[in-house]
């Protein structure tokens, strides 16, 4: 698992090569870096997205954890895959996604293992001036296993703002409103190349 990220980014770098852009206008092709947050973890996370063809999205990230709060001295990393299709709808998109997610989580005795599955739905426009938002849906099931079990079905609601520097470059503020049990409501920022 430790090759993941280099992995991941190779995979979405050959999969843009069959990116075309018809449609909204709107490029999914984006690998960021970026920083989030909750009540429970900080993380650094590396992500790529990219296009295939006119309505498929593959991407995935790596996430480099770390406790805060309750789990404050504990790490690992969280790992996730994902598929999507748009559909082009008035001025934006329509996107349905599935993920699947895999972590590891350590306070260097008492090993946690968690997956993630998620499916949803969201709507992306440029709005102008060089902005895009993203309103999204997901429903989210998490499992943690470790000297405990946790189960949680969440429903997740997340709002996202983007500014496109220039033709390849952005920033994007994101903010997600979550259950407590898995770590409260997440911010997230990032920057991110398109190509």
């Amino acid at each position: 698992m430790k090759h993941t990220p280099i992995l991941l980014l190779t995979l979405v770098a050959a999969s843009a090569s069959a990116a075309d852009g018809l449609g909204s206008g709107l490029n999914y092709n984006r690998l960021g870096l970026g920083y989030e947050s909750n009540d429970s973890i900080k993380s650094i996370v590396v992500s790529g997205e990219a296009k295939l063809g006119e309505y498929v999205l593959v991407g995935g990230s790596y996430s480099d954890v770390d406790g805060k709060g309750i789990y404050d001295g504990a790490g690992g990393y969280i790992s996730r895959f994902g598929l999507g299709v748009v559909f082009s709808a008035g001025a934006g998109d329509v996107i349905l996604r599935a993920s699947y997610g895999q972590g590891n989580l350590t306070d260097g005795i008492d090993l946690g293992v968690a997956d993630e599955r998620s499916f949803g739905i969201s709507y992306r426009t440029a709005i102008g001036a060089g902005f895009e938002g993203e309103l999204g849906y997901a429903r989210v099931r998490t499992r943690m296993v470790g000297d405990w079990l946790l189960e949680s079905n969440d429903n997740v609601f997340k709002a996202t703002l983007r500014y496109n520097i220039s033709k390849n470059f952005d920033v994007s503020l994101a903010y997600s409103f979550q259950d407590d049990l898995v770590g409260g409501n997440n911010f997230g920022l990032s920057a991110g190349y398109s190509f």
